[in-house]
C-alpha cells in the first residue's frame, strides 16, 4: 500500500492531464471542437485546417471516459480523431451525460465506433 496516500483524499482515478499527455506522445496533436454558430450540431473543427466536417466523418482511434476521483459526476470524454480534411490527428474533449451540451451530445453520439477503447501505451 502506499504510504502517501491520504485517507480522505480519493485516490485511483485516471487524470486528464496523463490521457491528453499520453496522446500527445503516440501522435494526437491538434484538437478538435464543437462548431459553433448555425452549423448542424453534430460538427466538428478542426484546429489545423479550420475546416468543419461531420463527427461521423471522423475516423476514432480510440476514446475514453473520465469520471472525478473525488466527483464522479465530473465525466469528460477524450475521443483520439482524425480529420477527414487534413488529416491531422488530435482529441476532442467533451462532458458526456448530463453536463454535456446539446450540440456536444449530438457529437458524441455521431462519431464512429473507437477501434479501441484506451490510448495505447507508447512504443
Amino acid at each position: 500500500m502506499n504510504s502517501d496516500a491520504t485517507p480522505d483524499i480519493p485516490t485511483g482515478a485516471t487524470q486528464l492531464a496523463d490521457v491528453l499527455d499520453l496522446a500527445e506522445e503516440t501522435g494526437y496533436t491538434t484538437e478538435f471542437d464543437v462548431a459553433a454558430g448555425d452549423s448542424a450540431h453534430d460538427i466538428l473543427r478542426c484546429q489545423n485546417c479550420d475546416v468543419e466536417s461531420p463527427a461521423s466523418s471522423f475516423e476514432r482511434a480510440w476514446s475514453q471516459r473520465l469520471e472525478g476521483a473525488s466527483d464522479p459526476a465530473d465525466m469528460l470524454h477524450v475521443s483520439a480523431l482524425t480529420c477527414p480534411s487534413c488529416g491531422a490527428r488530435g482529441v476532442f474533449v467533451s462532458p458526456y451525460g448530463p453536463t454535456a451540451s446539446d450540440r456536444q451530445a449530438s457529437v458524441l453520439r455521431a462519431l464512429p465506433e473507437a477501434e479501441r477503447e484506451s490510448p495505447p501505451s507508447p512504443s
